[in-house]
């Protein structure tokens, strides 16, 4: 319909201006004729009269083609200028560049726009890459330079037998940090891919949670953590096995930051066609900017920098429950505790099958 109105208004411009140089045209030849009665004849007069308005209708459109040319080569140029940018690698200047538009509708206006926020994009894809491979690196290079001190210790002969194993034991437990910080890497990136296998199915999530908390006993009970548990039969619709690596990374985060003697509680809602569950802790909590963070890779709080771990765990769990087309939230105080709330599907969804 708007294709239709600007095409009508087009039209009716066109007549306007015809009839606008029709009348210059014909007070031109009247006055030629006051001039010069005897040479103009009315068939002469209509004649001269119709060439005129033709040849100021083509000295009109030649004007007003040459300006849009020119505009139209500045946007182009600009546009080329700006692919330059993009193609070099350089999106901060490609996003800041400025465009000429011409239209609002134009295709060469939306052919600007969509560049512009291709540039934007890739500027943040950048940005993210950068910070993704400086986490990398750091988190690579404190194993790697704890595996050198102690290498290096050891190469001293008078070092005792208790000595020796000690640093054995660190090297052996730096290895499996790397170890792991390659598995996590590999599983994220597979998931975000989506290639990781998801085989959905309907199954009691109230005993898989009962058995993934009786796997982490060892890490409670040795700090004398409190469980309360409130798990009533209820059913969700997903992979069992990726969906226990959430729990296990939920439990595992609960029981790493909270203190000695501390509580934990597990509870399940039912919702319509959905299930809820909830995994609170009484332990260190965090500031609301590092809950906002906290499923970003290798975001970890800095209260937490000396507690291990690599800030993928929870960026596993986040993409794991949004392939199961279900939400995670996190809500935190700083000394109160952090509260999970994990909502899933009960039933299949078309979306997500």
């Amino acid at each position: 319909m708007k294709r239709i109105f600007r095409t009508a208004g087009k039209i009716i411009i066109l007549f306007a201006v015809t009839a606008f140089l029709w009348l210059i045209a014909h007070l031109i030849i009247q006055g030629f004729g006051l001039l010069w009665p005897f040479l103009l004849t009315p068939y002469v007069e209509q004649i001269l009269t119709l060439w005129l308005v033709f040849g100021l209708l083509f000295l009109t459109m030649f004007v007003f083609s040459k300006s849009a040319r020119e505009r139209h080569h500045a946007i182009w140029d600009s546009l080329t200028a700006t692919i330059k940018q993009m193609s070099s690698g350089n999106f901060t200047e490609a996003a800041s560049r400025k465009m000429e538009k011409i239209e609002r509708d134009h295709p060469v206006t939306k052919l600007a726009d969509e560049l512009t926020t291709l540039a934007l994009e890739l500027n943040e894809m950048e940005k993210m890459k950068q910070e993704f491979i400086s986490n990398v690196s750091h988190e690579i290079q404190t194993p790697l330079t704890s595996l050198k001190g102690y290498a290096h210790l050891l190469k001293k002969p008078d070092l005792s037998y208790e000595e020796r194993g000690r640093y054995l034991h660190i090297i052996e437990t730096e290895t499996e940090r790397l170890s792991k910080i390659s598995e996590n890497l590999l599983k994220l990136t597979a998931l975000e891919r989506q290639k990781e296998p998801i085989q959905k199915k309907p199954f009691r999530i109230d005993k898989q949670l009962r058995r993934v908390v009786l796997t982490c006993e060892p890490e409670w009970s040795a700090k004398q953590i409190e469980f309360l548990i409130d798990l009533k039969e209820s059913f969700v619709y997903g992979d069992e096995a990726l969906l226990s690596q959430v729990w296990m990374n939920l439990i595992h985060n609960a029981v790493k930051f909270t203190g000695e003697g501390g509580r934990i509680s597990i509870n399940i809602t039912d919702m319509p066609e959905a299930a809820a569950v909830e995994i609170a802790d009484n332990g260190i909590g965090m500031e609301p900017e590092q809950a906002e963070r906290v499923f970003e890779r290798f975001y970890k709080a800095d209260k937490a920098r000396n507690a291990g771990g690599s800030g993928l765990g929870l960026s596993i769990a986040h993409k794991l429950v949004e392939l199961h087309g279900g939400t995670i939230e996190v809500e935190s105080k700083p000394g109160e505790g952090t509260r999970f709330r994990v909502i899933l599907p009960a039933e299949p969804r078309e979306k997500n099958i």
